[in-house]
């Protein structure tokens, strides 16, 4: 009975984390940024999180290759996680709370997404709007980061 109990708490407590993770992530989501440099960020880095988005949120999902769609989502998140730790920014190598909080989040996406494909489910489309929703944020902090990042080198 102990061990039924122990059980059952760890999987409430599995599940709230996740819940307060998702909350969490959609809170820094809706921050809206001065100018967005999504765009800008997507074409310069040839990303492909913009169109899959639009793809998928106009209403023309069912044309949308699953396969092919989570590869792309992937590759610019590697791509735009790099930059997030690397470009124009003072702590190299490391991610801020709400970054880390994305990626997290991100990964959990990846898997949820993957899990709904296979047992069939048709609400996997929505997971990778959200994942893209994601790359978007990401791409905005990069842009934003380079524009106001002091430069290094001196002007003469």
């Amino acid at each position: 009975m102990a061990t039924l109990v122990s059980v059952l708490v760890l999987v409430i407590s599995a599940f709230m984390l996740v819940f307060w993770l998702r909350s969490a992530s959609r809170s820094v989501l809706r921050e809206r940024f001065e100018q967005n440099y999504s765009a800008e960020v997507a074409e310069a880095n040839q990303l492909e999180f913009l169109t899959i988005r639009k793809a998928l949120s106009d209403g023309a999902g069912d044309g949308v290759d699953y396969a092919s769609s989570l590869s792309a989502l992937e590759r610019d998140f590697e791509a735009l996680t790099y930059l997030l730790r690397n470009a124009a920014t003072v702590n190299v190598g490391r991610y801020t709370r709400r970054e880390r909080l994305l990626v997290l989040d991100f990964q959990l996406l990846r898997v949820w997404v993957r899990m709904k494909r296979v047992l069939g489910f048709s609400s996997w489309q929505a997971g990778l709007v959200e994942m893209a929703t994601i790359l978007e944020y990401f791409g905005n902090v990069v842009g934003q980061r380079l524009v106001t990042f002091p430069s290094r080198v001196p002007v003469s």
